[in-house]
C-alpha cells in the first residue's frame, strides 16, 4: 500500500479542509457548508419537528395537566460516492530541470485537487438520483436535484408534465422564499448560474440593492443581494450551475459527510515512473429539504 502524503502544495493540513478551500469561487456550495463524519456507504441521520402548531394556550386555575404523544422522528440517508484523481509522470521528467516549477508530479497532483473540488461541486448540483450501487455499479449520492422536492417553483400552465420556460421574476422568487417560509424555512442564499446571473442584473425593483463605489458615484450592475419580503437573499454564481433552474437553500442545513477524507496515495512503481492518486469517499447531508426551494422552467433569455 503507498505512502500518504501532502504532496499537492506540501501543507499539513489536512487534505479534505485543502481541497474544500482551494477554489471556493469555483465551488461555493462545498466550500460553504459544513462538514461531519459518515460511519457507513449509507449514511443516515434523524429529522424531527417541533410535534405540534402555534395555538391559544391558556389554562384556568387548578387546571389537570395533559400531555401530547410526540411525533416520530424521521430516518433519511445519502448513499457515498468514491472519487479519485490522480497522474504519473516518468522518473526523468520529474529530475530533470523544468521552468517555473520544481516537481512535475507536484504541480500535477495540486491540479488533481482542484479538479476532485469541481468534482464535488458537480455532484451537488447535477446528481438527481440515489444510486446504491453494487460490484458492477458505482454508488451515487443524491443532490440538490434529488434532495429539494417539496418547494419546487415548475411552470406546468396546461397539461401536467408538460414545462414551459418563462422569465425569472421578482415575484417567483418570493412565492419561492413565502413556500419555505410556510414549512419552517429561512433560506438565506441563492444559487443561479452565470447567465442567471446576468438576467438578475438586468431586472429592475425596488427589493434590488446594487453594489455601491465608496464614493458613491458610481452604480454597478452586478448584483450581490436582494432585499425581500423574507429578509436578505445573497446571490451566489455557480458556474457549475445549469440554465433554467436556481436553488434558494439554508447552507446551515446541508453539510458534507466523509467516510474517508481526501488523501494522496502512492502507487506501488511498475515502471520507470511515479503514479499518484488522491481518493476519498463522501456524500451530502440533507436536513429539512422543506426549508429550501427550486425555481425551475426558466428562460436563459434577458427580459424584455
Amino acid at each position: 500500500m503507498g505512502k500518504n502524503t501532502y504532496v499537492a502544495v506540501g501543507n499539513k493540513e489536512d487534505l479534505s479542509d485543502l481541497i474544500t478551500n482551494i477554489a471556493p469561487y469555483d465551488t461555493p456550495i462545498y466550500s460553504m457548508i459544513g462538514k461531519t463524519t459518515a460511519i457507513a456507504t449509507f449514511h443516515e441521520w434523524l429529522e424531527d419537528d417541533l410535534g405540534g402548531n402555534p395555538a391559544a394556550n391558556k389554562k384556568k386555575e387548578g387546571f389537570e395537566y395533559t400531555v401530547t404523544d410526540p411525533g416520530t422522528r424521521t430516518r433519511l440517508g445519502n448513499y457515498t460516492q468514491i472519487m479519485s484523481r490522480g497522474y504519473g509522470v516518468t522518473d526523468t521528467q520529474e529530475v530533470v530541470q523544468k521552468h517555473g516549477l520544481s516537481s512535475e508530479i507536484a504541480y500535477h497532483m495540486a491540479n488533481a485537487m482542484k479538479l476532485i473540488a469541481l468534482d464535488v461541486e458537480y455532484a451537488y448540483l447535477n446528481n438527481a438520483n440515489r444510486v446504491a450501487g453494487d460490484a458492477n455499479t458505482e454508488r451515487e449520492m443524491g443532490g440538490f436535484p434529488y434532495w429539494i422536492s417539496t418547494n419546487v417553483k415548475s411552470n406546468e400552465p396546461n397539461t401536467p408534465g408538460t414545462h414551459v420556460p418563462r422569465d425569472l421574476t421578482f415575484d417567483l422568487i418570493g412565492e419561492a422564499l413565502e413556500d419555505t417560509w410556510k414549512e419552517g424555512g429561512n433560506p438565506t442564499t441563492m444559487i443561479v448560474s452565470p447567465r442567471t446571473k446576468r438576467i438578475i442584473g438586468k431586472l429592475t425593483a425596488s427589493q434590488a440593492t446594487k453594489n455601491m463605489d465608496a464614493d458613491e458615484t458610481r452604480l454597478k450592475e452586478r448584483i450581490d443581494v436582494i432585499e425581500t419580503d423574507f429578509g436578505t437573499l445573497k446571490i451566489v454564481v455557480d458556474r457549475w450551475m445549469e440554465n433554467g433552474k436556481a436553488y434558494i437553500i439554508d447552507p446551515s442545513l446541508w453539510k458534507t459527510a466523509y467516510l474517508r477524507p481526501f488523501k494522496t496515495l502512492d502507487l506501488p512503481k511498475t515502471g520507470d515512473a511515479i503514479k499518484k492518486v488522491i481518493v476519498g469517499e463522501l456524500t451530502i447531508e440533507a436536513r429539512a429539504e422543506q426549508a429550501n426551494a427550486a425555481i425551475i422552467d426558466l428562460l436563459a433569455t434577458f427580459p424584455e
